[in-house]
């Protein structure tokens, strides 16, 4: 058996699983505070205040960005699902061999993959497509209905259900292994985060409601998107729908 490195006993400790889920509540009064406070001898500086927003710039999307987990029944359209998934994962540049794309990645490796459960998306069947961000197109991988089991799967959260798409992002762990070993992990769910925010920013820009989800039974992710939780594991998910 292959050995296993810290990084990859943290990503198995880590895995939530359906009927082991730590049951005993948060005990509020023992929060932590949001901020970090220094003496009041220490210099402070009062920063200008932000320029007025003007519409339609990535400015007001970075103010109006919220959490929406409520939707509207009406279905995306494949310009606005193509714009995301542009936004996300998308070539921007070619630099020698390397495609650059619109989120960073450590070491331009780009272990992130993209699958997208469709529930209404117009010009789209319902059912599981993968991203190839090479040659701009979505990959039909099964067709049918799987939003119930995106929200099953999503630690039984409606949203993942009522979502008109759902961007599942796995990691291909050998990716970055090949460079930065076991410390791989910590950037693989960097560069996750910024595919999460590039979402969040791109929806807010088109004026659909945007949610991301990092908990969820990590095994019950990967069968839904058909990988195999070792050498390919989902790492984050993030609902779409029209306000």
């Amino acid at each position: 058996m292959e050995h296993e490195g810290i990084g990859d006993q943290y990503q198995r400790l880590t895995k939530y699983v359906r009927g082991s889920m730590p049951r005993h509540g948060l005990e509020w009064s023992a929060q932590p505070s949001p901020r970090k406070a220094y003496e009041k001898s220490v210099e402070t500086i009062v920063l200008p205040a932000p320029a007025p927003v003007e519409p339609d710039t990535l400015w007001a999307a970075i103010r109006a960005r919220r959490s929406i987990r409520s939707y509207r029944r009406e279905p995306l359209t494949l310009k606005e699902v193509s714009q995301l998934l542009w936004a996300t994962q998308g070539t921007t540049e070619r630099v020698g061999a390397y495609r650059l794309r619109s989120a960073p990645s450590a070491g331009a490796l780009y272990p992130i993959e993209t699958y997208l459960v469709v529930s209404r998306v117009d010009g789209l069947e319902p059912g599981l497509y993968h991203y190839d961000p090479f040659d701009a197109v979505l990959q039909l991988l099964e067709k049918g209905e799987r939003g119930a089991q995106a929200a099953a799967a999503a630690l039984d959260q409606p949203i993942a259900g009522d979502a008109a798409a759902v961007f599942v992002w796995t990691a291909v762990i050998e990716r970055s292994k090949w460079k930065y070993r076991e410390r791989a992990y910590r950037y693989i769910y960097l560069d996750a985060g910024h595919i999460g925010q590039n979402l969040y920013l791109a929806a807010t820009a088109l004026g659909l409601g945007c949610c991301t989800i990092g908990a969820f039974y990590d095994e019950e992710v990967n069968r839904l998107v058909a990988v195999d939780g070792d050498r390919e594991t989902a790492v984050y998910m993030g609902c779409v729908g029209r306000l």
